[in-house]
């Protein structure tokens, strides 16, 4: 096996499964159940439901190999739980005093390991036969290079950063303030903004097959 497809196989089917339950562990014993609830739950339900969307509705791209179900993964929120909580829990430094630039901070620091984590990930899926992207790039028969570029820094660092910035908020709502019914706003809130963000590549290649 390559290096290349040993990493996927670690990142996609064994780190999920560790990464899961240890990041969950690990948010809970640093800011309690209602924020580890919101730092896993969100990554885990648009991990299903926005990729879900795009592979077997609008089959705008689409994923090979075994653990497939239609076009993407069946632990495809996991994947996106375990490795999102883990840039999460890298890039975010807790500010009691919730100040605009402790905010911006953790917003940037997220968005840069989320994007640039994202670019890596798919460029050698692509690479690998492992992940098909049915850009403009794709149909002109282009590298995996220039086929991932074309969306992956933008779409990729933007979730990113819708992530870490409903991090903060649900940190001063959920961990500061103790006001738990937060949730309610909160996920459905980051659901939106990082399904804006996934149509970013629209902005760039307005003629996405």
């Amino acid at each position: 096996m390559n290096p290349e497809k040993t990493f996927l196989f670690l990142y996609g089917k064994v780190y999920p499964f560790i990464g899961f339950p240890l990041m969950t562990w690990l948010w809970y014993r640093s800011s309690g159940a209602a924020f580890a609830g919101l730092v896993m739950g969100l990554p885990l339900l648009f991990g299903y439901i926005i990729p879900g969307i795009g592979t077997n509705i609008l089959k705008k791209w689409r994923f090979r190999g075994s653990w497939v179900v239609g076009n993407y993964y069946i632990h495809h929120g996991f994947v996106y739980s375990s490795a999102m909580s883990l840039a999460l829990y890298i890039g975010f430094v807790p500010d009691p005093a919730a100040s605009v630039w402790a905010a911006l901070a953790n917003i940037i620091r997220t968005a840069c390991i989320i994007g640039f984590v994202g670019w890596w990930h798919d460029l050698i899926s692509i690479r690998q036969g492992a992940h098909e992207v049915y850009n403009s790039a794709w149909r002109q028969g282009a590298a995996p290079e220039v086929i991932v570029t074309q969306y992956a820094p933008l779409c990729f660092s933007l979730i990113g950063a819708a992530y870490g910035m409903i991090a903060g908020w649900g940190y001063n709502a959920l961990v500061l303030q103790g006001n738990v019914n937060a949730l309610w706003w909160l996920i459905p809130v980051g659901l939106v903004l990082m399904a804006l963000a996934t149509m970013s590549p629209l902005l760039t290649d307005p003629y996405t097959a």
